[in-house]
């Protein structure tokens, strides 16, 4: 089977830490199947790096698999139910080009809008079936926004099959209307492999972290929807109930300058470390290291970081959004409401507090079982069109 991926969300030259999810999940898919990837770079992400003298790569073969990097062009903060336009207008050349190369059987995009709306003209002009996938804040919050409402109805109406990562997703979608037997829910998979279980010691001590202090981790881009201010104002309160501790925040982004200096209004510049981005193969010890996970996003889907983290052995305080509960242990973990510092402190400090972790009753796919049920999703898809073309054959033989 052929698939070809639409997303912006994937590793790029200029951001090679983006979308790691699926770039491990393309080369899950690659094992089995023929991949070929699309993924567009924003014109101002390239505007700012040619700045400084970087140039992107247009095309590239990561891991066997091709990877066209085209440029999208859009109207920043303008016009956003019409991304889906301005991407078509970006890239239609260079998806027909690829299209009559790769001859997919499947279209499969990920991200709803504009990404999404892509991938069904792009199908529809091959013939095949197309696949969207969901990641959450495509449903959870751009559909709050009525233009974009729009825009990602018609997408899940026209498409031939929708992936979502968590059965709230499905529920979500749902309450717009849509068919559940359209809707399949398909957990992200954990390379098992390198997320394992680790001594904690030497864990801190390749990554040159104090082995007396506690130790809360976040992983992640350090944008709004990740709810980061909470977490700096209950580290804040934690440090005046006397808790001695290091966060570590793994990633880089937009509002780091801002945490920087929040950190340091709050008093606690000297406990919040920045650590900025660091390769996805590097992550495992960063786990292992912590005594505890936390994650306050305002919106998640089923975040990859936090199935990572139970993969390492760790426990996790997140905010209760999305599919988060859905992998999450009572015994182990605990879930807190959105912007709600003081009780995010609470737990952070009871779950510290905790001696022993139990054996969970969820543990994460791995990556192969993973993307055998998408393939089955596409398997599914592709049955209907094959018994239409067989119609058609048949009728144009008869006549």
């Amino acid at each position: 089977m052929r698939v070809l991926l639409i997303t912006n969300d994937f590793p790029n030259p200029l951001q090679p830490t983006r979308g790691t999810s699926n770039y491990q999940m393309v080369c899950a898919l690659g094992l089995e199947h023929d991949v070929a990837v699309i993924s567009h770079v924003s014109w101002l992400d390239e505007w700012r790096q040619r700045r400084i003298g970087r140039r992107i790569e247009r095309v590239r073969t990561m891991n066997r698999v091709r990877v066209w990097h085209p440029r999208y062009y859009y109207p920043p903060a303008l016009l956003r139910a019409c991304y889906g336009w301005f991407l078509w207008w970006s890239v239609a050349s260079l998806a027909r080009s690829v299209v009559r190369e790769f001859k997919p059987d499947i279209v499969l995009a990920y991200w709803l809008h504009p990404d999404g709306e892509v991938a069904v003209k792009i199908a529809r002009e091959a013939g095949v079936p197309v696949v969207v996938m969901s990641g959450g804040s495509d449903v959870l919050v751009l559909a709050r926004h009525r233009g974009r409402r729009r825009r990602l109805m018609k997408v899940l109406e026209q498409a031939d099959a929708i992936v979502c990562v968590s059965r709230h997703l499905k529920s979500a979608m749902e309450g717009m209307g849509i068919p559940s037997r359209k809707i399949h829910v398909v957990y992200r998979g954990v390379d098992r492999g390198r997320f394992s279980p680790g001594d904690r010691e030497a864990a801190r001590s390749r990554l040159g972290l104090d082995r007396d202090r506690q130790v809360i981790l976040w992983v992640g881009r350090m944008v709004a929807v990740k709810g980061l201010e909470t977490l700096i104002d209950a580290c804040a309160a934690l440090k005046t109930a006397g808790l001695d501790f290091t966060v570590c925040l793994v990633g880089g982004g937009p509002l780091r300058g801002a945490l920087v200096k929040r950190a340091a209004r709050s008093g606690i510049a000297g406990d919040v470390r920045f650590f900025g981005r660091v390769n996805h193969a590097d992550l495992p010890d960063w786990y292992r290291a912590a005594d505890l996970t936390v994650l306050p996003s305002l919106s998640e889907g089923v975040p990859n970081v936090l199935l990572e983290a139970i993969a390492c052995g760790s426990s996790f305080v997140a905010t209760d959004v999305g599919g988060v509960a859905e992998i999450a242990d009572a015994r182990i973990d605990r879930l807190v409401p959105v912007g709600a510092p003081d009780a995010l402190a609470v737990a952070i400090k009871e779950t510290l507090a905790r001696s022993e972790i139990a054996e969970r009753h969820f543990e994460p796919a791995t990556w192969a079982e993973s993307t055998d049920r998408l393939a089955g999703v596409f398997h599914a898809c592709l049955r209907p069109h094959v018994r239409s073309d067989a119609r058609e054959a048949s009728a144009a033989r008869a006549s």
